[in-house]
């Protein structure tokens, strides 16, 4: 996995989101319910992602910020499928043969 967090060259007035527009994801109660979750995870904690979107726009132009060689690329992605999973400290074995999983 890459880091999304955005360099800035110099300090910002108004405090921006430190990972760029477009990277928070905001989920309703229909959302959350269609995930699974039941009740709210803590703030802070951190949660797995696995998506599927398509390229809904794609764009290429010249390099102008002199930070790389080559062209400068963006896309825009539609995310139509998403899985969420929360780590609770469980090792996968445990989470795989736990006695409240296995009782009839």
């Amino acid at each position: 996995m890459v880091s999304m967090k955005v360099e800035r060259d110099a300090p910002q007035e108004i405090k921006d989101n430190e990972y760029g527009y477009g990277l928070q994801i905001n989920l309703n109660d229909d959302q959350t319910e269609a995930l699974g979750i039941k009740e709210p995870i803590k703030a802070g904690e951190v949660v797995t992602i696995k998506a599927l979107a398509f390229v809904k726009r794609a764009e290429q132009s010249v390099e102008d910020d002199g930070d790389d060689a080559g062209p400068d690329v963006s896309l825009t992605l539609q995310i139509t499928d998403m899985e969420l999973t929360h780590d609770d400290g469980r090792s996968q074995a445990q989470k795989m043969y736990s006695k409240s999983d296995m009782e009839p």
